[in-house]
């Protein structure tokens, strides 16, 4: 409970962080918050991850030396924690540069938590509890579209791929959604709209909750419980919190926390097809339909964040929390930083370090 507390007084103070960031970095370089650079080795546990080595999984060794050495720098990207990276399967690299504990912690994903509830919602169609993403949001959530006008054009779709049209700002909406004790749903369709649904894009913390709710409502569980049942035991994630809503609606924007490994699973098993272990967990169409671009001029799908230049998706939450997966490359990344912190801010060109990492990838 009282990493719960803790973290709804974070979220809270979010917007007053981000607006701080250059008394932050005044803080960061009075000090070595850095460990010493000791290698990146993973260690071979019973947690299911083969380890292996860079050599053998066709990385360039001399590359990836210097993007470990460049994290584990006290003047470069004094946000960041740990970097993992998955080749083939198998976890060849490993390494934190604050403290080796954090690879037994689970962190906050922040928005990286979208991807999963859209893989949530994906594994709610596959098991017939919704029928498909252009079904209305009023047939699941009658009680909250008693009246007309645009919001009762929603749908599904609209809210998977944020083109909803409602005016919500993260800025000014997310922290009293995270407080809020009443209705959330209510509360995030009581916003005004700025356009009708589907006639543009406007990525909020909002839509996820609908899509949240729809998935509890159908499967008769929280999101959390049916991620538990359905995802994380199956993966063998059981060192989690994923925060609810006082109305007991798991945050479908935020509010997941997960250690890096298990970061590191998601990802494998969205590059494996849905597969893991011999068991189909969520049908490749949904992931291939979820990681395709569906919004003109945004890299965007089902709350995964698209890149078909690279042949790359990726799970994204604020101060560079990624899960990056290459199909091309048969490559995951896991990038952790300080998920309070302005990631432009803090960390300028964090992000290029999974670039150097995939350029390593022979």
């Amino acid at each position: 409970m009282w990493r719960g507390a803790i973290s709804r007084l974070l979220q809270t103070l979010t917007v007053s962080l981000v607006l701080l960031p250059l008394a932050v970095v005044g803080c960061i370089g009075d000090e070595d918050i850095k460990a010493q650079f000791e290698g990146y080795a993973p260690a071979a546990l019973d947690d299911g991850w083969v380890v292996s080595t860079p050599d053998s999984e066709g990385l360039d060794v001399a590359a990836i030396d210097r993007v470990y050495e460049r994290l584990f720098s006290q003047d470069e990207w004094p946000t960041a924690h740990a970097l993992l990276i998955v080749r083939h399967g198998r976890l060849v690299a490993e390494a934190y540069a604050r403290d080796d504990a954090e690879r037994d912690r689970y962190h906050h994903l922040q928005s990286a938590t979208k991807s999963i509830t859209s893989m949530m919602l994906g594994m709610a169609i596959d098991y017939g509890y919704v029928e498909s993403v252009d079904g209305p949001l009023s047939l699941y959530l009658p009680e909250n579209f008693d009246g007309g006008g645009p919001v009762s054009d929603l749908t599904i779709y609209h809210a998977l791929t944020m083109q909803t049209g409602f005016d919500f700002d993260n800025d000014v909406h997310t922290a009293t959604l995270f407080n809020y004790d009443g209705d959330t749903v209510g509360y995030v369709l009581d916003r005004a709209f700025v356009f009708d649904p589907g006639q543009g894009f406007y990525y909020n913390d909002g839509a996820p909750q609908l899509v949240s709710a729809i998935v509890q409502r159908a499967s008769g569980v929280s999101q959390e419980k049916f991620a538990r049942e359905r995802l994380f035991a199956p993966l063998g994630i059981d060192n989690y919190q994923w925060e609810s809503s006082a109305d007991g609606r798991t945050f479908g924007a935020f509010g997941l926390w997960l250690t890096p490994r298990d970061m590191a699973k998601i990802g494998q098993l969205m590059l494996q097809d849905g597969v893991w272990n011999g068991e189909r967990l969520l049908s490749s169409d949904w992931i291939a339909e979820s990681t395709t671009r569906h919004v003109n001029r945004e890299s965007y799908g089902y709350y995964w964040w698209v890149y078909e230049d690279r042949d790359i998706f990726a799970a994204e939450g604020h101060g560079l929390q990624i899960i990056h997966i290459g199909r091309g490359r048969d490559l995951v990344v896991v990038l952790i930083a300080d998920p309070y912190s302005s990631d432009a801010a803090l960390s300028p060109g964090m992000s290029g370090l999974i670039g150097d990492v995939a350029l390593a990838a022979r």
